[in-house]
Formats: structure tokens, C-alpha cells, sequence
């Protein structure tokens, strides 16, 4: 997912409240949280990112593979092709009818 499409959603609350009615566990904080330190890391310090990861580990009190599962979980490409919008309604309809 986008890492700058999770930012919008976090500012405009949208994931606590999909949070707080049951949609999304609390690991997409989680792991938003360790995508951004580890990159802040890397453009601060100019750690490398394999140490960056080996310095999350101790931060986060998580396993070296979650970090790198956090990490892979997002991407900041900005050219992300978004899914077509397809037109639910007649399937709505249908379901409706029976």
C-alpha cells in the first residue's frame, strides 16, 4: 500500500475509526509506525537500511522478520495504478429482487 495514501488516512482519522468498529487490527499502526522510523533512519543518519532494521528490532521489541514485513507491507512510489470503480449497484439490485 502507499505509504503517502496510509498518511492521508491516518490524518483524517479514517483508520481509528475503522479500527475502533472492529475493520483493522492495531499491526497497520504498528507496522506504519516502523516503516516511517526505519526510513527516518536511513535519511537522518544515512544508516543503511539492513541496520536500520537490526536497530528496529530493539526499538520496537519485534522480530527482524516483522520489521522486514512492516517495511514490505509499503511503498512510497507515487505512479500506483489505483483499482478501476466498478458499478455495484446492479449487483445490489439483483441481490435485492430475490
Amino acid at each position: 500500500m502507499n505509504i503517502k495514501t496510509v498518511n492521508a488516512l491516518f490524518d483524517e482519522g479514517i483508520f481509528s475509526e475503522l479500527y475502533k468498529a472492529g475493520f483493522i487490527t492495531a499491526k497497520v499502526f504498528v507496522y506504519r509506525e516502523i516503516y516511517l522510523w526505519v526510513q527516518a533512519q536511513m535519511k537522518t543518519r544515512g544508516v543503511t537500511k539492513r541496520q536500520a532494521v537490526l536497530e528496529a528490532e530493539v526499538k520496537f521489541d519485534k522480530d527482524e522478520r516483522t520489521i522486514w514485513r512492516a517495511l514490505n507491507s509499503f511503498d512510497d512510489a507515487d505512479n500506483v495504478v489505483s483499482a478501476p470503480v466498478s458499478d455495484n449497484f446492479s449487483t445490489f439490485d439483483i441481490c435485492q429482487s430475490a
